[in-house]
Order: C-alpha cells, then sequence, then structure tokens
C-alpha cells in the first residue's frame, strides 16, 4: 500500500479515500462516523445496531438480506470503535469487484450507496427509531456489556486503561454504560442522531481491485445529508497523575490471576520519538524475542503470557501478565527488572533485530488484510500522522539502540490492576 489512490469530498466533512490493491478479488466498504467519548457514548454503540436493521427504502432484516444476497453475497458489519478520546460508528461491507461479477454488475457503487442510504435514511417513525428494533437492540447491547467480564485478558487490559485515564474521556468503555441504557428512548436517541448526521465527520474507505470508473453510478449521484458546523475532533495524551503508582485490585472468580500494569509514555502518533517508541514496546513485550516473554514466561515461569502494548492515541502502555495469584510479588519484581535493563540499555544485538524484523513482518502482513489497511488509514486520520507504511517500516529500521533508551526515560508507571480470585486473594505473596 504506496497510499490513497485517489481521495474526494464527498461533502461538508465528508470524505471518500480509495485504495486499490488489484490482489484482492473482493472489495472492503467501510463508512465510519467520528463522536467524541461523552455522555453519549452508549447512545452511539446502540445507534451502531439500529441502522443496521433497516431504512426507509430497506423495512427489515429480510429485505436487508436479500439485497446483500443478489449482490453475490455482501456482507454488512457494524460496530463502534474505540481510538483515544473517540468512538467509531462503524459500518462495513465485503462484496465481490466488479471485475469478477458475470455480467460486469456495478455492485460495488450499489454496497457504497446502500450503506450511505443506512445512514441517511433511518427507520424512524413517528418521532422516534422503530421501537420494536429499538428494544431488542438495547436489550442485545446490555448482553454485550454485561458480557465483557467473559474475556478476562481483554478486561484486565480495558480496565487497566480506564483506571491509569480515570476521570479522562478514554476512561469510558466503548460500548458504554450498561446502567445508562434505561435512559435512552427511541424519541431521544433519535433526536441524537439528528444531530450526529449534521456535525459528525464522515469517512468512506474502498479498498480492493476498484478503479474510480467502478464508482461513477455512485459518485455521480451521491447521497444528500444536510450538514451545519462540523465538530472536529482532537486528542490530548494521558499525563502522570500523582507520585506513587496506584494499585487496584478486583475479585472475580477465576483461576489465574491477571496482572496489568498500566504506564504514561507521553508519546503519541505524531511525537518524534513515535518510531522508537514501537521499537522499545516491541524489545519489552513484543512477542517470543521479547525481554517479557522469556524472562518472566520462559526462564522464570511466572506467567502464563506475557506483553507489552501501546495505546498510541494516548501515549499510554500496558505490561500484561497472565500468573498463579500466589507469585503476585514475584511477577511484578521480575517485571520491573526488566524496564530497569531496558533504561540502563541493557539490549543485545539480537533483541534488536528481532524486534525490528517482528515488526516490519506485522507491517507487511497487515497489507495483505482490508480491514488492517481501512485501520491504518483511520488511524492516520484520526492522530494526524501521514506515515505510509513502506516509510513505517524504513523509520523502524534506522532506530538504534540509543534512540530506544531515550524514550526509557519518559515511561511511567501509573497503575498496577490486579485480577484475582475472591476465594484465594488473602494468598498472594509480596502485598
Amino acid at each position: 500500500m504506496e497510499g490513497i489512490y485517489y481521495q474526494q469530498r464527498m461533502g461538508e466533512g465528508i470524505n471518500l479515500y480509495l485504495i486499490r490493491e488489484p490482489k484482492f478479488k473482493t472489495v472492503s466498504v467501510s463508512l465510519v462516523m467520528y463522536r467524541p467519548l461523552d455522555e453519549n457514548t452508549t447512545g452511539n454503540a446502540l445507534l451502531s445496531h439500529i441502522l443496521k436493521r433497516g431504512n426507509e427504502d430497506l423495512k427489515d432484516t429480510k429485505a436487508i438480506e436479500r439485497f446483500l444476497g443478489e449482490r453475490y453475497g455482501a456482507s454488512l458489519n457494524v460496530d463502534v470503535l474505540k481510538k483515544g478520546d473517540m468512538q467509531l460508528i462503524y459500518l462495513g461491507s465485503s462484496v465481490i469487484s466488479d471485475k469478477y461479477t458475470m455480467k460486469g454488475e456495478g455492485v460495488v457503487s450499489e454496497i457504497l450507496d446502500f450503506l450511505t442510504r443506512l445512514v441517511q435514511r433511518p427507520l424512524i417513525e413517528e418521532g422516534g427509531f422503530n421501537r420494536k428494533y429499538f428494544e431488542q437492540e438495547r436489550d442485545n447491547l446490555e448482553k454485550l456489556i454485561n458480557a465483557r467480564i467473559n474475556d478476562k485478558i481483554q478486561y484486565s487490559i480495558d480496565r487497566c486503561y480506564e483506571e491509569t485515564a480515570k476521570g479522562q474521556p478514554f476512561g469510558r468503555y466503548r460500548y458504554g454504560d450498561s446502567e445508562e441504557l434505561g435512559g435512552i428512548t427511541p424519541e431521544g436517541l433519535a433526536q441524537y442522531y439528528r444531530n450526529v448526521l449534521a456535525e459528525a465527520p464522515m469517512d468512506i474507505f474502498v479498498v480492493g481491485d476498484v478503479d474510480i470508473d467502478d464508482l461513477k453510478g455512485f459518485l455521480d449521484n451521491p447521497p444528500f445529508i444536510e450538514r451545519r458546523e462540523i465538530k472536529y475532533l482532537g486528542q490530548i495524551l494521558s499525563s502522570p497523575q500523582g507520585n506513587a503508582p496506584r494499585e487496584v485490585v478486583e475479585l472475580m472468580d477465576v483461576n489465574q490471576g491477571k496482572l496489568t500494569m498500566g504506564y504514561t509514555t507521553g508519546v503519541g502518533y505524531t511525537h518524534g520519538q513515535y518510531v522508537p517508541m514501537l521499537v522499545y514496546a516491541s524489545i519489552l513485550g513484543g512477542g517470543a524475542h521479547s525481554k517479557l516473554f522469556n524472562n518472566v514466561r520462559e526462564k522464570a515461569s511466572l506467567a502464563y503470557y506475557s506483553f507489552a502494548r501501546l495505546e498510541k492515541f494516548k501515549g499510554l502502555m500496558v505490561i500484561g501478565a497472565g500468573i498463579e495469584i500466589a507469585n503476585y510479588g514475584k511477577a511484578v519484581g521480575i517485571i520491573n527488572e526488566q524496564l530497569e535493563q531496558m533504561k540502563k540499555g541493557s539490549i543485545s544485538d539480537s533483541e534488536m533485530e528481532a524486534a525490528k524484523k517482528a515488526m516490519i513482518n506485522n507491517i507487511h502482513s497487515m497489507q495483505d488484510n482490508q480491514l488492517q489497511i481501512t485501520d491504518f488509514l483511520m488511524n492516520r486520520i484520526v492522530s494526524g500522522h501521514t506515515m505510509t507504511p513502506e516509510a513505517l517500516a524504513e523509520k523502524i529500521s534506522d532506530v538504534t539502540r540509543e534512540d530506544v533508551v531515550a524514550v526509557a526515560d519518559g515511561i511511567k508507571h501509573a497503575v498496577t490492576y490486579f485480577l484475582t480470585d475472591n476465594r484465594k486473594a488473602g494468598e498472594e505473596e509480596g502485598r
């Protein structure tokens, strides 16, 4: 992916981006609306699922399924994404390229029109969203929110981030709060959605074996959405809070403790030390080549898994490890030792090269996945960085040990979060 092949302004605050990738026989189409993480977070999550149920043209799921089936079995996927202080309402589809249709039908333009009309012409009746659909999707969202505890690893990461960014927009869960659902009505949500349509920045991404001519039907008759002043959003890096890291212990029925340690880095996408920070995180905990894997998991046998992960929009990092509950103190100690080794520059040539190789391989692999290409473009738009994957890979190759050590001093421990068993909470060592 060399970059954006084609870009067109479709309306006030609405842009279409086309990435032509002939190696794909399908075309990925994504439409996103950008919202702040605020008191409407739960409503935004509910919106994404209600919009998929129908619009003024296709009034129910059967009509939508029939339409998609007639377009060679195109798909429809909806979700909300969390990127820093933003929540993205997402609608996406995958459809066969026009080049492979039986009669040269323009199905890509038809899917683009379909997605935009789901957004433009929602099924609103008597001033509110269809009540049956509203109630079903509200109940589904409540189950989804309550089911977040089922994935204990992801839950512990989310909770650590929430504690690290406590009181900030980023501290909100991407699907919102189930307790807020009771205060949302079909009428209130419809009125709020009118504001979303009028002011939210909107982007459309098309990735695959597609040319401008394939989109002619859509570009010649773009949807009209009445807009007013567009509210463009920004990102703010998280700052260290207080002098000493906080400890947060949560009790749950678990057989394995989930230790997650949160840090502020002060380095985001557009920071001059962004690429060295990527290499730092890879050396520390980016895979089987990393210090955490080899020292916490392999040599000390203290963890079932261990990793380091960056939240690049907010300048945050988490270290995660699945441990025996009784090994809490030992695990924290040896993790801290790895951080000190990074500060001292105790990084071997093999660690440097393995980390860089793994990252560059991941960049190349990303270009074989249409949704990952779309996500990379979204990240560029949300963060303001302009690097192509190729440029990023080159910069990674140029990072030195001294560059990595330079970012290590800026990493500050903020929170130690421990998800532990309520029946064994008294057995931990070192607490």
